[in-house]
């Protein structure tokens, strides 16, 4: 079986599956609680970013890095609350590693993995990173299901080329 044998379904299955390997396989996972640092201060600046308005951009007043807070990370009002909180003493857990931006916005932006507000835990690095966690388990299911997927539009396209035989 050649190429132009292949249906559209299996041609975007193919390609469905060869992306969520590239995923799998690429992705690192979220960093180990001892590989982010911690830093303390007053916001000086606030943004919301994304369709939905669900991811937020800070900067803290004592540093120079900037950093973003993900939507996957959850519980998006009390981080929100507790970011905006006037005068409020913040605590973040970050990487300064990693940088999660656009290739076209030539900045770096460190993602957060904790917040606390006033010595008030607000989001724990144990919750975020089994959202993160649970992220990832759905990127093996879908690869495993485009696998299937893939292989069924292949039989299925044989047969087709076998009855036009």
């Amino acid at each position: 079986m050649k190429f132009k044998d292949l249906s559209q379904n299996t041609v975007a299955s193919f390609f469905f599956t060869l992306t969520m390997l590239l995923v799998v396989v690429f992705n690192n996972g979220i960093p180990s609680y001892d590989e982010l640092r911690e830093i303390s201060g007053t916001l000086e600046w606030f943004e919301t970013k994304g369709n939905n308005k669900d991811t937020f951009r800070f900067k803290l007043k004592e540093h120079e890095e900037k950093f973003v807070y993900h939507s996957v990370s959850g519980s998006l009002g009390a981080v929100n609350s507790a970011l905006n909180k006037k005068n409020a003493e913040l605590k973040i857990l970050y990487d300064p590693h990693d940088s999660d931006t656009a290739l076209w916005e030539f900045e770096t932006i460190h993602p957060v993995y904790q917040v606390v507000s006033d010595n008030h835990l607000v989001k724990s690095y144990r919750s975020t990173a089994a959202r993160y966690n649970s992220n990832d388990n759905l990127a093996i299911w879908l690869l495993i299901s485009g696998f299937i997927a893939s292989v069924v539009f292949i039989a299925i396209d044989w047969n087709i080329k076998q009855d036009a035989n």
